[in-house]
């Protein structure tokens, strides 16, 4: 059971790979050189099979750690032509030195074999063509498999993205449709039915307007700000009308800057935000204020008492600041001192 584990660990497998092309390597040029080409003729050699086969082993592992390190030097992404033709020249002439270099080592101590000048650089000759071509085809095949690696990470990473784009639009989602909202919204309108019907009617339909919005931005990862500010202002007139004049608000928003984006909800869950941690009253009435500079939307409230109870879902700027950085890897910014400001980023529509 213990091996079974170990062999399906990757790194475990990786090396076991290595080795076993290592091996074959080896053999393969052994059987090349040192039995088919040999001027005698000669059999298999038992101690030269294996230091052949240990030679493999050797110039598997350089090719392996030589290509992870011109990886890192010449990235294929970025450098795609120097990074084959660097691998291909320098593993060629890494793999070349070594064998040359175990060759010498093995004929001063172990052979006593003489081979002819001409036999000797024959097979040399020989030598390099063989491994440049293994060199040529090695590359090819890495870079596939590159390829492929690359191609399946990112695949999976959008999979990932999306999964976690749709996981905090839900939650979003969930903030806009909860009981306690809709409860509220229920006997602001049962109260105005027998008041003012018209009122009640527009009532509704901003109720009706900021729904359609909510439910439609669960599948929307941009929306521009002239469509997020349109379910504000619909939002805030529907404040406007539960809670009178203790509540103010002003937006100020440049054309210039309406058909830039922001995530759905972004702007309406702040805004709610505000009246949610903040109890407004005639001597100390509510005060939101939703503004821009060059590059972000601010949202501005002064602070009052306290609720002292506060249905939240926990997510406000978590949520916000956790699409913000999905997205785009920008933040949010929050200061509170006299007054709770929130900055939220403007995506320019061509980032």
């Amino acid at each position: 059971m213990i091996l079974s584990n170990q062999l399906n660990n990757p790194i475990v497998k990786k090396h076991l790979l290595i080795t076993a092309l290592g091996l074959f390597l080896g053999l393969l040029l052994y059987n090349y050189f040192g039995v088919s080409i040999s001027p005698e003729g000669k059999a298999y050699n038992t101690l030269e099979l294996v230091l052949s086969a240990l030679g493999g082993v050797l110039l598997a592992y350089l090719t392996f750690f030589s290509s992870v390190k011109l990886d890192k030097l010449l990235p294929w992404k970025s450098q795609l032509v120097n990074r084959f033709i660097s691998g291909i020249a320098f593993l060629f002439i890494a793999n070349y030195a070594l064998i040359y270099g175990l060759f010498l080592l093995y004929k001063k101590f172990l052979s006593q074999v003489t081979l002819e000048k001409e036999l000797y650089q024959s097979n040399l000759i020989k030598l390099g063509i063989i491994l440049f071509i293994l060199m040529l085809i090695y590359n090819i095949i890495y870079f596939a498999l590159y390829s492929y690696y690359t191609y399946s990470k990112l695949q999976i990473e959008t999979v990932k993205f999306e999964r976690k784009h749709y996981e905090l639009q839900l939650k979003a989602l969930k903030s806009q449709l909860s009981s306690h909202f809709l409860f509220n919204n229920l006997n602001t309108i049962s109260s105005l039915a027998f008041k003012d019907a018209e009122q009640a009617e527009n009532y509704i339909r901003g109720l009706a307007k900021i729904y359609h919005y909510t439910l439609n931005s669960y599948h929307v990862k941009l929306v521009s700000i002239q469509e997020e500010l349109d379910v504000v202002k619909a939002y805030l007139s529907l404040l406007s009308t539960r809670f009178g004049d203790v509540l103010n608000y002003s937006i100020t928003i440049s054309e210039s800057n309406l058909q830039h984006q922001i995530p759905p909800l972004a702007l309406q869950m702040l805004v709610e935000n505000a009246v949610k941690h903040n109890q407004a009253s005639e001597a100390k009435p509510l005060i939101i204020d939703v503004f821009e500079d060059q590059e972000h939307l601010i949202i501005k409230n002064n602070i009052t008492e306290a609720p002292k109870k506060v249905s939240s879902f926990n997510i406000g700027l978590n949520n916000i600041n956790s699409r913000f950085k999905l997205l785009y890897n920008k933040e949010i910014s929050v200061l509170e001192d006299n007054h709770y400001t929130v900055k939220i980023p403007i995506i320019n529509n061509h980032e």
